[in-house]
Formats: structure tokens, sequence, C-alpha cells
């Protein structure tokens, strides 16, 4: 399986400290060369243009998948970037991703999506972080979300890891 990840799961894990999360539950994390470059970008969070100056071996950089996909024409080159290589491998791909718009395009192409809140439950589930924590320190940063999809990511993980985990 090939784990590929857009630049909002990774700015908002390297924001929580948690970036090595990463790495514990997939093994490998793959981003594109587009994806990478926007990490390096002076306004991203000073340790995902770390990560990026000096990626950990768990790191690998792919080339673009170009061209990318006509469906991805809307979004960021980097959120094009990462569907249209998740796409390229969506028999044996899981896509991390947190905008709405990518999501919505990940999902009609059929891509098997996760994003930073189903990483840090899965993390949880996993025992490697605590979740009510894990989710008060996301409540202090920049990223958004409902206190209904919380709700929702509460009671899968206090119901156990399902096989889609």
């Amino acid at each position: 399986m090939i784990i590929v990840s857009d630049n909002s799961a990774l700015s908002c894990l390297a924001e929580l400290g948690e970036l090595d999360l990463l790495h514990q539950l997939y093994g490998t994390v793959t981003v594109t060369a587009t994806v990478r470059k926007e990490g390096l970008h002076p306004h991203a969070p000073e340790a995902l243009r770390q990560l990026y100056e000096q990626p950990p071996a768990w790191l690998m950089i792919a080339p673009d998948a170009l061209p990318f996909l006509v469906e991805t024409r809307a979004l960021d080159p980097g959120e094009a970037s990462a569907i249209s290589l998740a796409w390229r491998h969506r028999d044996s791909s899981l896509l991390i991703m947190d905008e709405k718009r990518g999501r919505k395009v990940s999902q009609a192409l059929g891509l098997r999506i996760t994003g930073a809140a189903g990483l840090l439950c899965d993390a949880a589930s996993a025992g490697l972080i605590d979740f009510e924590n894990a989710f008060a320190r996301l409540s202090q940063t920049r990223f958004r979300l409902s206190a209904q999809v919380v709700a929702i990511l509460r009671q899968r993980h206090q119901s156990g890891p399902t096989k889609d985990s």
C-alpha cells in the first residue's frame, strides 16, 4: 500500500508536534515534489519546513504524476499532485488530505482517504496518543473541526479499530 499525503495533515501534525505518528501508523509516507515545494514555503510551519529540509528515511519524495488528473484542475497544485499520484495507485493507496475541495474530488474518484483528525483517532486507537488530549490540543490550532465530527470520532475510538481504520 502507498500512503500519499498532502500538506494539510502534515501542517496540522507539525503544529501539534506529532509528525512521527505518520511513521508509527503507516511506515513509509509519500509526498510529491510539488507538495514538498509547498511545504518549504517561508509561511509553512517551521516543523514542516524542517521535515522537508532534512527528510527522515520514512518520508519518500516522489516525482509528480504528470499530467495531473483533469478532475483536479480547480485545486491547488499540491492537492492536484497528491490526488493524481494516489489515483495512479488507486487499488492500493490511502490519501491523507484535509482540504474540503480536495476531499470532495478524491471521494468522487473513489479514492480511500483520511485526514488529520482521522489519523489522530487511529493513533489514539493504536495507543500512541491520548484521544482527549490530542483533540484538546487540536482545538488550540488553526485546524477547524466541528463538535459533531469530534463526537463521531470519539465514538469510533471508543468502539475500537475497524478494518477500515
